[in-house]
């Protein structure tokens, strides 16, 4: 119960994410905003290490196929998946880039048949609705956001796969906060070099929004990865993708339009990512 329990609360992080995204970034460029964002979730998850007195033991005990796999995990989703994720708001709306990202389970289902050659109805039944619900919510005509948007948007939703596959095999090695701190550190790292070479902008607005961004990311990856050591997977992604719904209620409050056949997709979309992971 414990698990579920988290799983549902890092799906209102995530929403309100989207929302403080959408505030954030009109007041600075996308690469600047997403290094202090990460910078200081890395620190938050290294306090917890270092007042839990673990940090050491932690990183002593990790051998080299674990920091590959962080490394991997943290590339996916925290710069690449993130980076496609922010774009796709920025261009589309967090009430339509949410529910297209929300198509990672589709795909985490999708490496799980591949790689154990197998395929189940629910699957399949799951995937039409899906696919019906992307189509919905992009080619709503009584709106007109960039097609990019939506493309990133499903990027996103595919390196978040790739990383979901990974870290829920790092929960056999390492505890919650050393998965999600390490990931976030390694994306800090990386951005380093990026953004010497294309320079860094940031105002005082943006890093409030961004600094928030943080908190909650803490509090949203924490939940998540400690979930994935407490519960199956499948519990963890239906329960953590609710947080379309919730996405959508935020949008309400930003002023967005959404229009019926926005809420209709999105309500398809939860119902096909419930039968995907069933």
């Amino acid at each position: 119960m414990i698990g579920e329990v988290l799983a549902l609360f890092s799906a209102f992080c995530w929403a309100a994410n989207g929302a403080i995204y959408k505030v954030g970034l009109k007041h600075g460029n996308v690469l600047s905003a997403n290094f202090v964002r990460v910078l200081l979730t890395a620190f938050g998850f290294v306090l917890i290490m270092l007042i839990k007195g673990e940090l050491a033991e932690i990183v002593e005990r990790a051998d080299l196929r674990v920091w590959i796999l962080i490394v991997a995990s943290a590339i996916f989703a925290f710069f690449v998946g993130d980076i496609l994720y922010m774009n796709a708001i920025r261009r589309c709306g967090i009430a339509r880039a949410v529910p297209i990202s929300l198509t990672y389970p589709l795909f985490v289902a999708l490496w799980t048949a591949i790689l154990y050659r197998k395929i189940e109805p629910n699957v399949v039944f799951g995937a039409m609705l899906i696919v019906l619900a992307i189509y919905l919510i992009v080619e709503d005509r009584n709106v007109n956001p960039s097609s990019s948007g939506f493309l990133f948007a499903i990027l996103a939703a595919i390196f978040w796969s790739f990383s979901i596959m990974i870290v829920k095999r790092l929960t056999m090695y390492l505890p919650a906060e050393a998965i999600a701190g390490f990931r976030f550190l390694v994306v800090s790292a990386i951005s380093v070099p990026i953004l010497a070479r294309r320079g860094f902008y940031l105002n005082f607005e943006c890093f409030k929004w961004m600094s928030a961004s943080s908190v909650v990311l803490i509090a949203g990856n924490y939940a998540f990865v400690l979930a994935l050591s407490l519960s199956s997977a499948t519990k963890v992604s239906t329960l953590s993708s609710v947080y379309p719904i919730i996405a959508q209620m935020l949008a309400l409050k930003l002023r967005e339009v959404i229009t019926r056949r926005t809420a209709t997709g999105t309500l398809l979309a939860f119902v096909g990512v419930a039968l995907v992971m069933t």
